[in-house]
């Protein structure tokens, strides 16, 4: 079984992110399941930044504490981080001259820009720490080279040349330390095929539902999402528009949408601040959107490259007055495809905004699949062909009123005032409570439409999450099983409207504790509000980083045995 985690560290602008994905892709193609997170500071230059990557033989889904390989691209990384190697790791690169000699048995002391420099060019430490990073982990020399040769392809077989010299000179550097020891690496059956973060799934999602125009301004974490959709652009006929703020954004997304576009906005939690007005205008005009918030801390501008969940109960009370919406948040990349596509086709059925909870954990982290599965099926309800006396907010049993795109024979009326059936601007007092009354009664549908959390009930104790926090929770039960306590999940991906039938599942749950990126416990609060049903224990984080597998079992634990 193989089971290992490579950390590598250096400041902002030293190429972190380029050998980290380098190795990702390197290891995913050499038949390894990989998690990778990403931490990293709001600055182009300078301060602390590292990736972890985990990689295994069988699917992982969140990050651990222990390192097995540091890998230091300055001295910073080994004085931050040297006290997390584990006793038979090794620390690669530069180490800090108080190293203590007691580990000296562990440290591959390497200067990579000095060696990059001998080679002709300080650009190509990086490439000489790959193939430290090779070596050391057991890597096939030739698919790593075929891998830069690709990765280079543009800049000229010279270039190639140089890089592989370069990675040829970091594996002679490490000599024949090996991490793995004389242990025989034997890949999966089934090796993964895909390497994908959260960004790049909620695109893809975007894709596949049909999404033809995406506005946004950027915002770390969220910017990934408009990077991925406007490198396919042209392929799939996608127009991607960088706005001037988020107010744009998110009324041009409106316009493209009251236009026929299947449209999809995305943001911040700071953005999204900026968005309400446009949410309140979506809700009043009955206009389909789809909208992505990658929660960060706050308030105000807050970590700007840190993870929170703490934007639930502020995306279910957004804009003034009362109207529906969904809410959802996916629980890694896999699922955000098909989330998306969901958020999509429920957008169009009801006629109303639906708001997708992302987070930096989840933008940034990278998972590799044996498959990608698209289960949600991509539904989109034919507009009318209204004639001349058509309106568009008659009243109807379900509060949905057919939808006609303007440009047709009909002429397709809306305000942002109160309006009758017809979109036109009135202050009827009894045609305001008949408009009012028929965009509530989508709620009684919606709330049927909301599904069940994932549900695994444990005898011992219940771990109760949602969005982002589905790998740590998953891998802890694992964790918390060899230590004999018995933990069952209960993860939330559909968040509001809550779905019925909630209450007595929660009400046969045997210790439960709820988890999350917040102080207050937002999630424990809502289900307590809505089901009258105490859940007590709270595990939360703040501090702007995910929770670590070793660390959650740990508190939970401690929680568990409190109670």
């Amino acid at each position: 079984m193989v089971d290992r985690t490579v950390k590598i560290g250096g400041a902002a602008g030293q190429g972190v992110q380029t050998v980290a994905e380098i190795l990702s892709v390197i290891l995913r193609r050499s038949g390894y399941y990989v998690f990778s997170l990403e931490d990293y500071q709001s600055r182009i230059r300078g301060g602390h930044t590292f990736t972890q990557i985990r990689f295994a033989n069988q699917p992982v889904h969140a990050a651990k504490k222990s390192i097995d390989l540091l890998v230091c691209l300055d001295s910073l990384t080994h004085e931050l981080h040297h006290s997390e190697v584990a006793p038979q790791g090794f620390i690669l690169g530069h180490v800090s001259p108080q190293e203590s000699s007691a580990s000296l048995g562990r440290l591959i002391a390497i200067d990579f820009e000095k060696e990059a420099v001998n080679l002709g060019d300080r650009i190509f430490a990086n490439t000489v720490a790959i193939g430290a990073l090779s070596r050391l982990l057991g890597l096939a020399p030739q698919r790593v080279e075929d891998y830069l040769a690709q990765v280079f392809s543009k800049k000229g077989q010279e270039v190639i040349e140089k890089n592989i010299a370069a990675f040829r000179r970091g594996a002679e550097l490490v000599g024949e330390n090996k991490l793995f020891g004389e242990e025989t690496i034997d890949p999966p059956e089934n090796p993964p095929r895909f390497l994908l973060d959260g960004n790049q799934a909620l695109g893809l999602g975007a894709l596949l539902a049909g999404c033809t125009f995406y506005s946004a301004y950027p915002m770390t974490p969220s910017t990934g999402i408009m990077n991925s959709l406007a490198s396919k652009a042209k392929e799939y006929g996608i127009l991607v528009e960088q706005a001037e703020d988020e107010i744009a954004a998110i009324n041009m997304a409106l316009g493209a949408s009251y236009a026929g576009a299947r449209a999809m906005t995305g943001t911040s939690g700071g953005g999204f601040c900026l968005m309400v007005e446009g949410l309140g205008l979506a809700a009043m005009t009955e206009t389909p959107i789809v909208i992505v918030n990658g929660q960060r801390p706050g308030p105000s501008t807050g970590l700007p490259t840190r993870t929170s969940q703490a934007d639930l109960h502020f995306v279910i009370h957004a804009s003034h007055d009362e109207f529906p919406r969904f809410v959802f948040a996916p629980r890694d990349p896999q699922d955000a495809i098909n989330l998306v596509i969901r958020a999509f086709s429920l957008a169009e059925q009801y006629q109303v905004p639906v708001i997708v909870l992302s987070d930096q954990y989840l933008a940034d982290s990278k998972v590799a699949y044996q498959d990608v599965v698209v289960t949600e099926p991509v539904k989109r309800p034919l507009p009318v062909d209204g004639q001349e006396e058509y309106c568009r907010y008659a009243l109807t049993p379900s509060g949905v009123s057919p939808r006609a795109i303007p440009g047709g024979k009909a002429l397709v009326v809306v305000d942002s005032d109160e309006h009758d059936e017809c979109g036109h601007l009135t202050e009827d007092l009894t045609i305001r409570v008949r408009m009012h009354e028929k965009r509530m009664k989508k709620w009684e549908a919606m709330k049927r439409e909301t599904r069940l959390p994932f549900t695994m009930v444990g005898r011992d104790v219940n771990l109760i999450g949602w969005g982002s926090t589905w790998g740590v929770l998953w891998e802890t039960r694992k964790e918390l099983a060899r230590k004999g306590i018995e933990a069952g999940i209960i993860h939330f991906n559909e968040l509001w409207p809550l779905p019925q039938g909630l209450r007595d599942i929660l009400r046969s749950l045997v210790s439960p504790i709820v988890v999350e990126h917040n102080y207050t416990g937002q999630l424990a609060e809502l289900l307590e509000q809505e089901t009258g049903v105490e859940l007590g224990e709270r595990i939360t984080r703040y501090d702007g980083r995910p929770f670590l597998i070793e660390e959650l079992c740990a508190r939970v634990e401690e929680v568990w045995g409190r109670g």
